[in-house]
């Protein structure tokens, strides 16, 4: 084991050192023509302290500020693996700067969100181990808009439980986290009714070959629907609702949008309809597609945002008070490719 987390670490160097020579990055955002999305960019460059990313998280911090989140290091899982934060402010990403590094463990699958008093809250896993199965929730929080942190606590002890996409905040005030789990490959759903301050269970859903990384949202009438990625060699996506606020879900089953066993994310825009992100295709992390249902999940427009070779994975989406839409996503584990676009242009 660590011998092959040391060559990772040696071929993840080599990668960057390469890659900076050839591939001319931009970390500022290019304004485009009327037709395409507002800017287009890379959060950061490739560095030798940062060869390989993944997993971003996306969200609008309470200064109004952009924070993207990813976790970076010589290789997925390798001990160097740290969480990394930058900040969009005038058009610009700053300079990613760790966040969370536990000496010799890796830190995964960030996840910023803003609770309902406006305190920001990064939660994260950090492996104890020898994989994801091995990982444990935790949670930092910050008073000023993600610039300090505050002490790092446990928010699930029990090995192998994960996150992956936002909490959601539903009309009634709870917070409903979706996690899952490595070990039995099954979703989960935590609440909250003090604001994210302490979670309990609420319920879990499961199939076969397994599903996992939920990604949730209220409808209009109280509803909640939940896209989630399946085991396996994947094929397809998989949905199921929740009529009772989550204590009983309808589900899992097979959605017509296919999926290669890749993460997605989901929101509810200002106008009411529903932004999924995900990977069209059953085998490949490519093309990385956006599609609108305007039908609560029924149906389905897509639109691709990346269609060439490699992987465009694990994206995230929000949208700020200004009505400008955020997505973040992995650009072929080397960096962290940011867009941002409106309704007009979905539509």
């Amino acid at each position: 084991m660590k011998r092959y987390l040391f060559m990772a670490m040696i071929m993840g160097t080599a990668i960057a050192m390469a890659f900076c020579l050839i591939h001319p990055f931009n970390s500022s955002l290019a304004a485009s023509d009327e037709l395409g999305p507002l800017s287009s960019g890379f959060v950061f460059e490739p560095t030798l302290a940062i060869p390989s990313s993944h997993a971003s998280t996306v969200c609008q911090a309470p200064d109004g500020s952009i924070l993207c989140a990813f976790y970076g290091g010589s290789a997925e899982a390798a001990p160097d693996v740290k969480i990394y934060l930058a900040r969009l402010e005038a058009g610009k990403w700053s300079a990613p700067e760790a966040a969370v590094d536990t000496p010799g463990k890796p830190e995964g699958n960030p996840v910023l969100f803003v609770a309902p008093s406006g305190k920001l809250r990064l939660y994260f896993v950090t492996i104890h181990g020898f994989g994801w199965n091995w990982a444990k929730i935790k949670q930092t929080s910050s008073a000023d808009s993600g610039r300090t942190w505050g002490p790092i606590e446990t928010l699930r002890d029990k090995r192998g439980w994960m996150i992956r996409n936002h909490p959601v905040v539903l009309r009634d005030g709870r917070l409903i986290f979706p996690m899952y789990s490595e070990n039995k490959w099954c979703s989960e759903f935590m609440v909250s009714s003090d604001g994210g301050e302490s979670w309990r269970f609420l319920s879990e859903t499961c199939s076969r070959p397994g599903n996992i990384q939920a990604a949730l949202a209220e409808l209009e009438d109280g509803t909640l629907y939940a896209t989630m990625r399946v085991g396996g060699k994947g094929g397809n996506l998989w949905e199921a609702r929740s009529s009772d606020r989550g204590e009983t879900w309808e589900g899992p089953t097979r959605m017509e949008l296919p999926n290669p066993n890749a993460g997605t994310d989901m929101i509810v825009l200002g106008s009411g309809d529903l932004l999924l992100a995900f990977n069209n295709d059953d085998r490949k992390r490519t093309p990385l597609s956006l599609a609108l249902s305007s039908d609560e999940g029924r149906t389905w427009s897509i639109k691709d945002v990346e269609t060439g070779k490699g992987e465009f994975s694990y994206p995230s989406l929000c949208q700020a008070s200004d009505g400008v839409i955020h997505l973040t996503y992995t650009y072929k584990r080397e960096t962290i490719k940011h867009l941002a676009f409106t309704e007009d242009w979905l539509r």
